[in-house]
């Protein structure tokens, strides 16, 4: 069985993702922002069960500055309860959700700072799920981060920050490979070192292909023992007419999809579109192909 689903926001929703500018902060101003956002993504989640999508990625602006040092972390108890009010409609409901942070989230930079950062960043995502009382199947993805000039130096650098995380949050991570420095070959090397699942993307791969000999196909299957019997994660995307080589599509191109999905239906497999319509995608999608969850 395959399943689809989608990223961060609903185009016919309000935004869980609401925020204002660093200078304006105040306490109260971070708490009612995150209310607000709380119950924009609870509209969104239950969108998502009235019209059958049951895979979704929070977005991780949902607490404002929510790692920024400047908050102290008074949404976790103010919160809580909002939270733990979601976590259970999303474990009543039977949906997996993700967390994706941006690029820079660096695990393996050389500064100490942006380490530092990194660190808070994960601790912020994680404790969004610990709040939600959710199980390790839902995810925070992270990219595998830069080369900084030796690519086989920043490789070990990242297996032994990521086997120094905290086991809450290790337990919680899976690794994407990208499309400028960290193959699907190299993401692979590193979760069979780190122990960490690894989700392909698609069109990374495209932009920046390995596995040479290997078609999609077995490229995926490569990935699924790092899954240790969990369902399978991976992202799927189109490059945008016109744009620079490796800019998502403001669609899923439904007969690319075809031709990707000729070879792969009928492998267990959970599909994050990462198209900025967002839910049009998933619904085009699924009128084409009716048996995709």
């Amino acid at each position: 069985m395959i399943r689809i689903g989608y990223v961060g926001i609903n185009t016919e929703l309000p935004s869980a993702s609401r925020t204002f500018r660093l200078a304006g902060y105040s306490v109260g101003r971070m708490l009612d922002t995150a209310s607000a956002n709380l119950t924009a993504l609870q509209q969104i989640l239950t969108w998502n069960v009235d019209h059958g999508i049951f895979l979704f990625r929070i977005t991780s602006n949902l607490i404002p500055f929510g790692s920024h040092p400047i908050n102290r972390g008074e949404w976790k108890q103010v919160l809580r309860d909002e939270f733990a009010k979601i976590g259970r409609f999303i474990r009543d409901q039977g949906m997996r959700v993700s967390m994706h942070p941006g690029q820079h989230l660096v695990l393996n930079s050389p500064h100490e700072a942006t380490h530092e950062s990194a660190l808070r960043e994960l601790d912020y995502h994680e404790t969004i799920f610990s709040l939600m009382e959710l199980d390790f199947d839902h995810r925070i993805v992270v990219h595998g981060g830069g080369a900084y000039g030796n690519k086989a130096k920043a490789t070990r650098v990242l297996v032994a920050r990521l086997l120094e995380c905290d086991s809450r949050i290790r337990l919680r991570l899976a690794l994407e490979n990208d499309e400028r420095v960290f193959t699907a070959q190299n993401i692979l090397a590193i979760c069979q070192e780190s122990g960490i699942p690894g989700v392909l993307d698609v069109f990374h791969h495209r932009v920046l292909p390995s596995l040479p000999g290997k078609g999609i196909r077995e490229v995926i299957q490569a990935f699924t023992p790092s899954w240790a019997g969990t369902r399978q994660k991976i992202h799927y995307s189109n490059q945008e007419p016109g744009k620079v080589l490796g800019s998502h599509s403001s669609q899923v191109n439904i007969d690319a999809f075809s031709g990707f999905y000729q070879e792969i239906h009928d492998l267990d497999l959970d599909i994050m579109l990462e198209s900025k319509d967002k839910q049009e995608s998933v619904l085009a999608l699924r009128k084409a192909f009716p048996e995709l969850k």
